[in-house]
């Protein structure tokens, strides 16, 4: 299609004329949505367990743990679509959640579902060698190396 640069043959009631483009005279736009927390949300791909004053903004967690792993290869789980419930392998933005994180995860458990009695992964490190991770049978949090197989279950922020 070449363009008409010198606009040529169009004045003000041709256009005004055009029926092929339907103008937009109610000025309507997107509206963002609004969400709760501790909901489950499937065009989230999971479980609202923080959200922004607006209701707009906020953490989701996975609706299944990713597999079991030590710290360096949690990476691998939760990149794998195959590693999430099928709203949850829609998103790529997944990771492992901070300790606060994990820890609102644990007082939610049962609301959200699928924990083990297990010890999970967070992302905040102590140290060079050091990691969090809490203890979903007990709620305690304690940190160790990275070299344990612990399970994953991650976060996404929206």
């Amino acid at each position: 299609v070449a363009a008409n640069t010198d606009k040529v043959g169009y004045t003000e009631a041709l256009v005004s004329a055009n029926t092929d483009v339907a103008a937009n005279t109610l000025k309507v736009s997107y509206i963002q949505p609004t969400y709760n927390v501790n909901t489950y949300y499937e065009e989230l791909g999971g479980y609202v367990i923080q959200i922004s004053p607006s209701g707009k903004h906020g953490l989701v967690a996975a609706m299944q743990d990713q597999g079991l792993s030590d710290w360096h290869g949690a990476n691998d789980l939760f990149s794998d679509p195959d590693n999430h419930d099928a709203t949850g392998k829609e998103f790529l933005d997944w990771r492992l959640p901070t300790k606060r994180e994990l820890n609102k995860m644990y007082l939610i458990k049962n609301d959200i579902g699928g924990f083990d009695d297990n010890y999970y992964w967070s992302s905040t490190e102590t140290g060079n060698d050091l990691v969090w991770m809490q203890d979903f049978n007990d709620g305690n949090q304690y940190y160790n190396n990275k070299n344990p197989s612990y399970v994953v279950r991650t976060v996404r922020a929206f």
